[in-house]
């Protein structure tokens, strides 16, 4: 058995211009409410604003997160560039442990980018 970190890095599909961005992926994701993720997208894809951006998600679907991230001034997300040659493909990565929204007491999600699960 192996030990895997989750959530894995994540492709971007689309992100929304909109005050609370919503990113969606092209596969499913393990990202949960509370915890911190982090943005790798080069001038390629628009949305180069995002880059190393580091968002807190909000919600979350099987194949979308909505985080803390105001991106209504940002240029738009395009992900035509993917058939560029030398393009590097937008990322989306865990980047910390954080308390899951409206938890009452105030509890740290554990489900996040530092659980190790044997596969």
């Amino acid at each position: 058995m192996a030990n895997v970190l989750y959530p894995k890095l994540k492709y971007i599909n689309a992100i929304t211009n909109a005050q609370n961005a919503v990113v969606t992926f092209t596969a499913d994701s393990d990202f949960t409410d509370g915890e911190y993720v982090s943005f790798r997208v080069t001038k390629d894809f628009g949305m180069y604003e995002i880059n190393q951006r580091r968002g807190r998600v909000l919600s979350h679907t099987s194949d979308t997160i909505t985080v803390d991230i105001d991106t209504l001034s940002y240029t738009s997300f395009s992900y035509a560039a993917l058939g560029t040659a030398g393009t590097t493909p937008p990322t989306c990565v865990p980047a910390g442990s954080g308390i899951i929204p409206d938890s009452n007491p105030s509890t740290v999600n554990l489900h996040d980018s530092y659980d190790n699960r044997r596969t």
